[in-house]
């Protein structure tokens, strides 16, 4: 990656942060339906609205194999950073157990991000014992600095079907909420 291409990934994540992390989330508290009727009322709006890509990466999952978030355009992405640990995740890992489920791989992706340091056998030994059917990859440098710099867990950021950024969410606030957006994107 080039210096420039550098500086313009940073100053997307940056600009992201600042507009309040796309359509889904807003700084008034509105709901996602809210938003969504906002949105209908208005396409010249959301036209003029600006869209960032989100981050490509490649990382190694538990079993090895090579992933990249550009394998998965054309179906709502989750990424998850997260870690063993953490008192949250575990509280939200059965949820994106279910919705993984519910909504299966052709719909929705997950993408738990370890932030774990150390062993890695500790990550493998948490999904076997939570049964979690979505794809672990372990994280590096790179990819936390791509996503801003991960300073709280866990954090999740929402990719639509085309690969742009809808939403960031610190913290685990329930099930419904990613159910309200997942709907919200289908």
């Amino acid at each position: 990656m080039t210096g420039k291409t550098r500086i313009g990934v940073i100053v997307a994540i940056v600009m992201f942060g600042i507009l309040g992390y796309g359509y889904l989330s807003d700084t008034n508290g509105a709901s996602l339906t809210e938003n969504q009727s906002k949105q209908e009322k208005s396409d010249s709006a959301k036209e003029d609205q600006e869209k960032y890509e989100a981050p490509d990466f490649t990382l190694q999952t538990i079993k090895g194999e090579e992933v990249s978030l550009s394998d998965y355009r054309g179906k709502i992405v989750f990424i998850n950073f997260w870690a063993t640990w953490c008192g949250p995740c575990r509280h939200e890992v059965p949820a994106f157990v279910e919705l993984q489920d519910e909504y299966g791989t052709d719909n929705l992706v997950i993408l738990g991000i370890s932030v774990d340091q150390g062993n890695r056998s500790v990550v493998t030994e948490f999904a076997k014992e939570y049964n979690i059917n979505y794809k672990i990859l372990y994280a590096n440098r790179e990819v936390v600095g791509k996503y801003g710099g991960i300073q709280s867990i866990p954090t999740t950021f929402i990719v639509d079907r085309d690969g742009y950024l809808r939403d960031r969410r610190v913290g685990f606030p329930g099930k419904d909420y990613f159910v309200q957006a997942i709907n919200f994107l289908m």
